[in-house]
């Protein structure tokens, strides 16, 4: 009897020594997160691709803006263009005071200049998505070149699945020239940058990606009317902002507090449904994360010199 029990106690002896290495999980899956100081520099590559998404971004929403009946999205381009008239027009008037022997070269010159605008019109409409398509090939082509280096930082598969299929979207849709769909898939593929930006060290918390993509995409949804999406999405881009706030110690108190009033604006315009405030306060609330972006950053460059 004592035997089976000892043979008993050893055999779950042997069955608790040999668990761990069946559990499946490896030592590398529990370690704990890198320290931010033992992290890599943020890579060129990565604020490359944030610079040209910017881009794109401004790009397509001027070029949505431009498609809609809002006076308010035309004024700057229609009292452009009448102040190009009125330059022309005062042209005219002095050339008219001249002598009549330069009335036809006048007519002349006012012809090719004519056919010169129409020209410009033509390469316009057909290269109207070449500023677009540079900044993509940009991405793709430091997205290429990121991939390793994130990946020896640490990045998931599930990071860089999601990043490339933000990617493929963008890619798409600027091929399809669709300015709508490529404003969203642009702001899309910016809401990726925070699981990146957490494997280097931090130049921003990575929490700033996370607001600035909530305040552009409550601004993207606001102006195309989206009252319902864009309403629900400002209770996220306020549950951010407080995140952010905390993490901006490094910052001016009276920039925090800009920050934080545009976006309370831009919250209220949605609420409101109207779209004119809401392209002026959310141009207002990127205004004020962009002043924020930059203190933070220089804060950090000071810290790091000292």
């Amino acid at each position: 009897m004592a035997r089976k029990g000892l043979r008993l106690v050893l055999i779950i002896i042997t069955i608790m020594i040999l668990l761990p290495g069946c559990s499946g999980q490896s030592d590398s899956a529990q370690k704990p997160a890198q320290p931010e100081s033992q992290r890599a520099e943020t890579p060129t590559e990565f604020k490359k691709i944030i610079s040209e998404t910017e881009k794109i971004i401004l790009l397509t929403e001027q070029k949505w803006r431009n498609r809609q009946p809002s006076m308010l999205s035309q004024s700057m381009p229609v009292q452009q263009k009448e102040g190009n008239l009125a330059e022309q027009s005062g042209k005219q008037q002095q050339s008219g005071k001249q002598s009549p022997e330069d009335g036809q070269d006048q007519g002349e010159q006012n012809k090719q200049h004519g056919q010169q605008e129409q020209e410009e019109k033509g390469s316009d409409m057909q290269d109207s998505w070449e500023q677009e398509t540079k900044s993509l090939m940009s991405i793709h082509e430091n997205w290429t070149t990121l991939q390793v280096k994130a990946m020896q930082a640490g990045m998931s598969n599930t990071t860089k699945s999601f990043f490339d299929e933000a990617l493929d979207r963008l890619t798409a849709e600027i091929n399809a020239q669709n300015d709508e769909e490529s404003l969203l898939a642009a702001i899309d593929l910016y809401g990726q940058f925070t699981e990146i930006a957490r494997l280097f060290q931090a130049e921003l918390p990575p929490s700033f990606y996370d607001t600035k993509y909530q305040v552009m995409l409550v601004a993207a949804l606001g102006q195309m009317g989206e009252w319902e999406t864009a309403q629900t999405q400002t209770i996220s881009m306020q549950e951010e902002w407080d995140t952010l706030k905390k993490q901006a110690d490094r910052a001016e108190k009276s920039t925090v507090n800009c920050s934080e009033i545009a976006i309370q604006d831009l919250a209220r315009a949605v609420n409101n449904n109207s779209r004119e405030l809401v392209i002026i306060k959310g141009e207002i609330a990127v205004k004020e994360m962009t002043k924020l972006q930059e203190e933070l950053s220089s804060k950090k460059m000071t810290r790091q010199q000292s």
